[in-house]
């Protein structure tokens, strides 16, 4: 059964959220703050599990024939709504520490006995003409990967009918095109922005840009300043490394290093040149 919710409770859940996450990130935990910085909305759930009956004496609540009413009090679960792709990062060791500092947290805001933290897939939101939207995507020539970020809605930049999780990768995205352009069509390159892509290690990760040419692969990522944390750092190497053994290389450009795109640009060029080169 899941609690009431209100708007005025989704603010309240939502800065126990952030408190939690802030804890967490005082005490180190990287890999659950990477986690829960993700989570669209957080709501409460009553579990099947009885902490205690107490006997109260309200008028509004029904009572039996010889005395109070009797209220069973039962422990409780936060429930975060996530990408769909996120939630098996969720894993029980994960929901496990983060309930740990989360039940201190809403405790302290004044929503107790919260013992349990499990995720789910986030509803997509859907416009008035929903029927319309998705009428015309089966109608498409083929469905595309992009779907996967089409649940964000506006958030996201759009550009040539494709949509880019941050304007950071659109701004490369362009540069990309720039060079594109100046290439010969018999040389030139494609772009691949967000691309689902399934490796051997079990992840279906979604690299921002894949290039490919000359019969050659290369991702190019865009690093935020989250990307130096220790935790971080550790999963992005973990996640070339991946890429490595398919023969993939990965090109990771710091968003500091985006606002000039003349050395964008010719960066990108001597990265494409070095690693899309011709056998021989």
């Amino acid at each position: 059964m899941t609690d009431e919710w209100t708007y005025e409770q989704g603010a309240e859940y939502d800065r126990i959220l952030g408190q939690t996450t802030g804890l967490l990130a005082q005490r180190g935990d990287e890999q659950a703050v990477a986690l829960l910085v993700d989570v669209r909305s957080m709501t409460f759930a009553s579990t099947d599990e009885v902490i205690r009956t107490e006997k109260v004496f309200d008028p509004w609540l029904p009572t039996g024939d010889d005395g109070p009413a009797i209220v069973t009090i039962y422990r409780r679960a936060a429930v975060l709504d996530v990408d769909e792709h996120l939630v098996s990062r969720f894993t029980e060791e994960v929901c496990g520490r983060v309930a740990a500092t989360l039940s201190y947290v809403a405790d302290r805001n004044g929503e107790e006995n919260v013992a349990y933290v499990r995720a789910r897939p986030a509803l997509p939101e859907v416009e008035d003409d929903w029927r319309a939207t998705y009428a015309a995507r089966l109608a498409s020539d083929r469905p595309s990967n992009q779907a996967r970020r089409e649940a964000a809605g506006a958030a996201h930049p759009v550009e040539d009918g494709l949509i880019f999780g941050s304007a950071e990768e659109l701004r490369v995205y362009r540069a990309l095109k720039h060079l594109q352009a100046r290439f010969p069509a018999e040389d030139t390159i494609a772009i691949a922005p967000l691309p689902s892509v399934r490796l051997r290690s079990g992840n279906t990760w979604s690299p921002d840009l894949l290039v490919t040419g000359r019969g050659r692969v290369l991702i190019v990522e865009t690093d935020g300043p989250h990307h130096r944390s220790l935790r971080r750092y550790v999963d992005d190497r973990n996640r070339d490394l991946q890429w490595q053994r398919c023969g993939v290389p990965v090109v990771r450009l710091a968003v500091e290093d985006l606002h000039d795109d003349a050395a964008l640009t010719a960066r990108l060029r001597e990265e494409i040149l070095r690693h899309l080169r011709r056998d021989g």
